[in-house]
């Protein structure tokens, strides 16, 4: 009989144990959210382009109207791009000179930025000039200028007539950024090293693409210099990551009488549904609604060639749609021969046909010559002959060459007297509400509704499992632990881990400790972490950021993820805060990892914080300025943020608020 008791005491032990450890499991949403916080993005990205599409259909109806929106265009792009530097002397210099059949080339560098030196080509035709010139942006291949399809590229033109300025982006070629004491590159290629740098860039508030466009800009000027070139008859031509700057620059510099982007143009509120993000030379932080057509339209109606393959992995159909988007313009603007399409049903990359037909139209428009163009045997040098410096990099050629990432450092140091500035504002709602602006944290104040999914109770505490809601915003799941003791709760503990409430909810002993203390302890996943967490497949990890599309929609739509984040946390306390029962608790906010950045700006702005403890997070966004080698700083960046503050500057005003462990 004692063994039978014995054994059914055991049975319903177990039974119980098991009862309570599917209660009290981590999961609170009632469906799957891998997704939901990009399908969240994407609605808000679709919405600012339906905006997009009515007004461009209204500036549809007349030449005035359309004129009127390509100069808001215009405006709105230049308020994206921001300051440029003044221009200094370029210092350009031809370090080998290499004669082919009908054309020579000048291997050739030059100073876009002091002491930041552009490698690149010059192809000048035989003959008496002068000759229309083309600056060849290229793609994101590492051998850039001296890849064989931007060789024969060039080459086709210089026989034909032009001079031709290929250019090295940085990255790429002889202007690797990133390199070892042994000058090799410390990442796997262009694409993530444009996107490393780029974050720093947008906190010092600018960017990558920035950057690429002021040494074009300047190559501009570079062919200005030259006797052989026609100044008034300049055009621009580049292919994938080159397409992207051909349209930027177009768009800025009214001496572009002519571009061809190739394998580029397609429809980036469709590319950014299907593909995701691109790299970080593919935008520019607060575009918008701003579409590719838009910077093509511009600068309509000057001839643009759009050379398109139609297996490409750039989005086809957003190619179609948008070249239609761009015959409506240039037909309102009454010239709409000025825009054309070549399509070949090749893949991506400026193959044969697509070189000779864009020879072909940049003739017709600079030569008033139609005939057809063959390529034939054209030829290409190996890589080594195109080089322009002595040991095959800038940064090892230069002593002193400053990288992007080292002027960017610099544009930190250099803006800490303006950061002083903006913190010596002696009214604290004044200067929070002047955070809130840096961050594009604009307050939602529709009433916060909750639904309970489950819950559980134990000797010591019961749980509660609150999906808690706002319309406009993404639902916060929440487990929300109540101390059974007689004694009325002391405070109120949010916790929030990087890796998700799921990593505390396992850790029995944190809990215990809390409800003996006769704390209310909250334990929630803020959008995209733990529950909501994007799914990695999704995030290709070249980009080393596990939230990398999410984090530049956001900053595409001027809402970054740390603005979205800081009122899900304000969210949370309008919830809790509302209960009767812990409406009078002091607040304390446990954080660790990404979180911490929130969880700054959120007991800088909000006073109903009383404490706030941060572990293993970002204490300063210098750090990701002077080494871009970081993961996941995406989840935080804020464009021109450090214009403003930096986070040790908003702790100071906190002090006593604040603290940061180092355990």
């Amino acid at each position: 009989m004692k063994v039978h008791q014995r054994l059914f005491i055991f049975i319903v032990g177990v039974c119980w144990a098991g009862q309570v450890q599917a209660q009290t499991t981590p999961q609170v949403l009632t469906w799957k959210a891998q997704t939901t916080y990009n399908a969240y993005l994407v609605r808000e990205l679709q919405e600012a382009y339906d905006v997009r599409r009515e007004k461009l259909t209204q500036a549809q109806q007349s030449k005035p109207a359309m004129q009127a929106y390509q100069a808001g265009v215009k405006q709105q792009y230049l308020n994206v791009l921001g300051q440029f530097p003044e221009k200094q002397p370029l210092n350009a210099k031809v370090t080998r000179q290499i004669k082919q059949k009908g054309f020579r080339i000048e291997n050739l560098v030059y100073e876009s930025r002091p002491n930041h030196h552009v490698t690149a080509n010059l192809y000048v035709p035989e003959g008496k000039g002068e000759f229309p010139a083309i600056l060849l942006m290229n793609g994101h291949e590492m051998t850039a200028k001296a890849t064989e399809s931007y060789q024969k590229t060039a080459r086709l033109f210089a026989s034909h007539g032009f001079v031709v300025l290929s250019v090295d982006p940085f990255s790429q070629g002889e202007r690797i950024q990133l390199i070892d004491e042994k000058g090799k590159t410390l990442t796997r290629g262009a694409t993530t090293e444009h996107t490393l740098l780029n974050a720093g860039s947008n906190l010092v508030g600018t960017s990558v693409a920035d950057y690429m466009l002021w040494d074009n800009v300047r190559g501009l000027d570079y062919l200005e210099t030259r006797p052989e070139v026609d100044k008034t008859k300049l055009g621009a031509i580049g292919n994938s990551g080159g397409g992207t700057q051909t349209i930027y620059l177009m768009a800025y510099d009214d001496r572009i009488k002519v571009a061809a982007p190739c394998s580029y143009f397609t429809q980036r509120e469709r590319y950014m549904e299907q593909a995701g993000a691109q790299d970080g030379c593919q935008y520019m932080p607060g575009e918008g609604a701003l579409e590719m057509a838009d910077f093509i339209i511009t600068a309509a109606p000057k001839p643009v060639l759009i050379l398109a393959g139609e297996n490409d992995f750039v989005d086809h159909r957003g190619t179609l749609q948008g070249y239609q988007e761009l015959q409506k313009v240039f037909t309102t603007l009454q010239q709409p021969e000025k825009v054309k399409l070549f399509v070949w049903p090749d893949g991506h990359g400026i193959s044969q046909p697509k070189r000779e037909v864009a020879v072909q139209w940049f003739r017709k428009w600079f030569y008033q010559d139609t005939k057809e163009i063959r390529e034939g045997d054209i030829g290409s040098l190996p890589e080594k002959d195109l080089l322009a410096t002595t040991t095959g990099q800038v940064t090892t050629a230069f002593p002193h060459e400053a990288t992007v990432q080292a002027m960017n450092l610099a544009q930190f140091q250099q803006l800490a007297p303006q950061r002083k500035a903006f913190m010596a504002e002696p009214n604290l709602p004044m200067l929070q509400e002047k955070v809130r602006q840096v961050i594009g944290f604009q307050p939602n104040t529709n009433p916060v509704f909750t639904e309970q999914s489950g819950g559980s109770q134990v000797k010591s505490y019961r749980v509660e499992k609150q999906i808690i809601m706002r319309n406009g915003e993404l639902p916060i799941p929440a487990l929300v632990y109540f101390p059974t003791g007689k004694t009325a709760p002391k405070k109120l503990i949010i916790r929030l881990a990087e890796n998700g409430k799921e990593t505390l909810v396992k850790n029995d002993s944190l809990i215990q400790q809390e409800m003996q203390a006769d704390h209310v302890l909250v334990l929630a996943d803020l959008r995209g972490v733990g529950e909501s967490k994007d799914d990695p497949k999704l995030n290709d990890a070249k980009y080393m950021s596990h939230e990398y599309r999410n984090a530049i929609l956001g900053l595409h739509l001027k809402r970054p993820l740390l603005a979205q984040r800081v009122q899900d946390v304000v969210t949370l306390l309008d919830y809790l805060l509302s209960r009767k029962e812990l409406s009078t608790l002091p607040v304390l906010i446990a954080a660790d990892g990404l979180y911490g950045p929130v969880v700054t700006h959120a007991t800088f702005l909000d006073n109903r914080i009383a404490q706030a403890e941060l572990q293993n997070t970002l204490t300063s966004y210098e750090r990701y300025v002077a080494n871009p080698l970081q993961q996941n700083m995406y989840s935080n960046v804020v464009q021109g943020l450090l214009l403003q503050y930096d986070l040790p500057d908003l702790v100071s005003k906190i002090a006593p608020r604040i603290k940061h462990n180092t355990k």
